[in-house]
């Protein structure tokens, strides 16, 4: 039968006898062994149990002689049970420590748990990033051929191929497997009551052997039949519903004299989320000499939009890139000289995505910015778990205080420093696991909805990914370790004899503690810096002339000149339209490109072709010179040019200047202060007006009377609908051009201020845990000062005195810091922004003292209310 009493007092003079401690120690021995083992008791632990655990905790047991208690539980039995239950014990230690200190626990868990968080959601991201287009069965095998080509003294990369191409290489090399080439053109499709402008693909069978699209109903070999079209899920939903709609029929409208009905062959599942090439229709590449009759396909003097291979093995690349210099000859002696092409190159479906935007009139989206953003996100989200163990450091050395006579009694009774650091890791990572756990809870039902809510897709984040969890495995071990190694080591160092005496004083002058928060402090800084500078950014750019005047014009598409002479001819009687032209071209909706030549050079511009009255109707303002005139025959060979161009070529006096097109000379009569065609985030680039052959007007543009817009706009579709029931309208207002470029950098200013509010959290969280933990120490101190009679100004310098000389130093070193890193990353972001002067920095320091002082202001108040009697009676 167990002795309790028995085997406790024997324990406890095997110290007596052999280590010759004093009453006093044993005593605190005794009391922190029966405390411990009353909690285990209630916990439904025999007696036994609780007395072999509770011996357990304290790590390493001296040499016990009296043989009787060596008979309750041998050596062996009690090394064993040491290391079986000592984590197990350590845990629970951890749990009931969480427990007693709420204030600690909170700082500790939540910021760890917010920072971990931020790096499910930054895993996530890149997750999705990098399984781009990787879905694809033969993404190492299928290539994309391009050409490069010199332009404004540089060499470009284009991915258009000559239209011949294609057919000549699979004719030509055996290790070609497949070749399909991609024409896209915009048509309207109907279907009863559905009619809406869509952009269908014309491609080769092949299209669905060499891409990875199942098809969710059909065949994809139906791409073979000249009357067969494939849809996205997406576009059969829109047109025919949650049905099946293989087998309807859905018609074409290729212009206005031709059409084409076809009946539907096959459904394509869902695409991947993380994908950049995909389809809405499809239809076989033969459909050409229907939908364009004039379509030469061997004509080496146009261009289809993308021709791709699909070789045997992908080592083949090199001997293809060998055998390309014929097609180049081929491709020269077809065309002008100033379309010459340099060389042709390859580039593999797998990397595509990652150089999309190095290559010029490419069909798959760029994800350049994405794998910049990673960088981004990995030192923000590392920046975040950096300062939630700064908290976690700062708040366990300064409360270290609370557990020196744990500390004292464990060494006292023989448990060596590496036994008390094991125990603090052990404690750290029960701390750091619940973090864990709640972090996954915020990434996965916080973060990750709130980032792909803002930009309307899904970044197919899955638990069942297997790396995710040697990610979170990672993670766990990383804040456990950084977190935790420091005051691991440093309070396993204190001597026993310094903690017994009371004499040991630590933590609040700690210089560890003011270097950390410092950092906090100047990290809170750049975060807040960040925030404001693109708040500020969104501000300035909502405000910024697009250099003409956009807010009263209007746009819409027109079939042809004879459908704009209709419009036109309705639309004049109306008293609210003041100016109507038509285009070619449009503003921020279409351009040419066009080489321009001297005897000396040649460079790229772009090409509006407009009427004589696009200046007035779209409001750009003459710098100089004159604009067209209406007799086409006078100016048709005259060019206005912008500012841009002036100032790239050089020109002191453009007017006049002689430059050929092509085979034709031409005169520039007038320069346009420089417009954005663009968004904001590309630079003005050279640009040219010519007059448009009134047989190419597919744009028609007008400017209303200030206040009319909304109106005009609702008669302009009530009379398009009357002329062309069957053709959707397609227009617009001038101003809702770019307006996703707007939605675009008010999320970025979004996610920053998201981030500067956790920095910002995280940040008052360590200096709250701080001055919390410094004030509970000093309450006899400040119970004594308002005794004497100390006042609030008294009472608040002693608070935060060494916090102001702290939070001075941080703002000093970390203003600069955050002026230099805007300046750069807005100059790698954007082409224009806001100007990064020490006004946001005057800003973001404003806001990051008010935070300090409401922060500081909480424990000055807690002093100021607190009983002095009450505060004197603490030991």
């Amino acid at each position: 039968m167990f002795d309790l009493e028995k085997a406790l007092t024997l324990w406890l003079r095997s110290f007596r006898k052999y280590r010759a401690f004093d009453h006093g120690a044993i005593r605190e021995m005794e009391l922190h062994l029966r405390d411990h083992m009353d909690d285990l008791l209630a916990e439904g632990h025999s007696e036994q149990q609780a007395f072999e655990m509770a011996v357990a905790e304290f790590g390493e047991i001296s040499p016990m002689a009296d043989e009787e208690f060596s008979n309750i539980k041998s050596k062996t039995t009690i090394s064993s049970l040491i290391h079986t239950a000592m984590f197990k014990n350590y845990s629970k230690v951890s749990i009931r420590s969480l427990m007693r200190n709420p204030l600690n626990s909170f700082i500790n868990i939540f910021g760890l748990s917010v920072a971990i968080g931020l790096a499910i959601f930054v895993y996530a991201y890149i997750q999705w990033v990098h399984k781009t287009d990787q879905f694809h069965e033969n993404k190492e095998k299928v290539q994309l051929v391009t050409f490069f080509a010199d332009r404004d003294g540089s060499s470009q990369q284009f991915a258009k191929t000559p239209r011949p191409l294609a057919e000549m290489l699979k004719n030509d090399f055996s290790n070609i497997e497949k070749v399909c080439r991609i024409e896209d053109r915009n048509v309207v499709v109907k279907h009863e009551d559905n009619v809406f402008h869509e952009g269908v693909r014309f491609t080769d069978p092949e299209f669905l052997e060499m891409f990875t699209f199942p098809l969710k109903w059909g065949t994809a070999a139906s791409l073979k039949d000249m009357n067969s079209i494939i849809l996205s899920e997406k576009m059969s939903v829109k047109y025919f519903g949650e049905e099946n709609p293989v087998g309807r029929d859905i018609l074409l409208k290729f212009d206005e004299t031709r059409s084409k009905a076809f009946k539907v062959a096959g459904v394509a599942q869902k695409f991947p989320v993380a994908h950049t090439i995909d389809f809405n229709f499809l239809i076989n590449f033969e459909n050409l000499r229907i939908s364009a009759p004039e379509y030469d396909f061997h004509d080496w003097n146009q261009f289809v939009n993308a021709t791709f291979i699909q070789l045997a093995e992908p080592a083949d690349i090199t001997s293809l890139e060998q055998g390309m210099e014929k097609y180049k000859l081929i491709q020269n002696k077809a065309v002008d000289k100033d379309w010459a092409i340099s060389s042709f190159g390859f580039e593999p479906l797998a990397t595509l995505h990652k150089r999309s935007g190095d290559i010029r009139d490419g069909i798959a989206r760029n994800s350049a910015d994405n794998l910049k953003s990673i960088y981004f996100l990995s030192f923000v989200v590392a920046f975040m778990l950096i300062l939630a163990c700064m908290n976690y450091i700062n708040i366990a050395i300064v409360s270290s205080t609370k557990r020196l006579k744990e500390i004292g009694v464990r060494k006292t009774i023989g448990a060596s420093r590496k036994v008390i650091i094991i125990q603090f890791l052990t404690e750290n990572i029960v701390v750091t696991s619940f973090a864990l756990l709640l972090g996954v809870l915020i990434g996965f039902f916080l973060f990750i909805p709130w980032f792909e809510g803002l930009w309307g897709f899904s970044m197919g984040f899955s638990f069942t990914d297997p790396t995710l969890w040697i990610y979170l495995s990672a993670i766990l071990l990383f804040t456990a370790l950084i977190s935790g190694s420091y005051p691991a080591f440093y309070i396993s160092s204190f001597k026993v004899t310094g903690i017994l005496k009371g004499s040991l004083r630590f933590g609040q002058k700690n210089p560890l503690t003011k270097l950390l928060l410092g950092f906090q402090l100047v990290l809170a800084c750049i975060f807040i810096t960040a925030a404001v500078t693109f708040s500020l950014n969104t501000n300035y750019l909502s405000k910024r002339s697009w250099g003409y005047d956009n807010r009263q014009a209007l746009f819409l598409t027109v079939p042809d000149y004879a459908g704009f002479e209709k419009m036109k001819a309705v639309l004049g009687q109306d008293p609210s339209i003041l100016s109507i032209s038509g285009s070619e071209h449009h503003i921020g909706k279409s351009h040419a490109t066009s080489i321009l030549k001297k005897p000396d050079r040649q460079f790229e511009v772009d090409q509006l072709s407009v009427d004589a009255n696009y200046f007035q109707t779209m409001g750009i303002d003459l710098s100089e010179g004159r604009v067209f005139k209406e007799d086409y025959e006078s100016d048709k060979n005259k060019i206005v040019v912008n500012e841009t161009f002036v100032s790239s070529l050089g020109l002191k006096d453009p007017l006049g200047e002689l430059y050929k097109i092509d085979t034709l000379e031409y005169e520039i009569i007038g320069v346009v202060n420089d417009f954005h065609s663009y968004s904001f985030s590309e630079i003005i680039k050279p640009g040219i007006f010519k007059l448009a052959d009134k047989k190419d007007y597919i744009y028609l543009s007008l400017r209303v009377v200030p206040g009319s817009e909304r109106e005009t706009y609702k008669a302009i579709q009530a009379t398009w609908i009357q002329l062309y029931p069957e053709i959707p309208f397609d227009g617009g207002y001038q101003e809702a051009v770019w307006g996703n470029y707007y939605e675009q950098i008010a999320i970025h200013a979004e996610v920053w201020q998201v981030f500067a509010a956790i920095a910002i959290l995280l940040a008052c969280l360590g200096l709250y845990g701080l001055v919390t933990l410094n004030v509970a120490g000093r309450v006899k101190e400040f119970s004594i000062r308002k005794t004497l009679g100390a006042g609030v100004k008294n009472i608040a310098i002693n608070v935060s005195r060494q916090y102001i000389i702290l939070f001075s130093l941080a703002i000093v070193i970390g203003a600069p810091i955050s002026l230099y890193l805007m300046k750069l990353i807005f100059s790698l972001s954007y082409r224009y922004h806001v100007p990064i002067t020490y006004e946001i920095i005057v800003i973001s320091v404003a806001i990051l003292v008010l935070v300090f002082l409401l922060t500081i202001s909480t424990q000055i108040r807690k002093v100021l209310v607190s009983n002095p009697v009450e505060g004197l009676k603490v030991e």
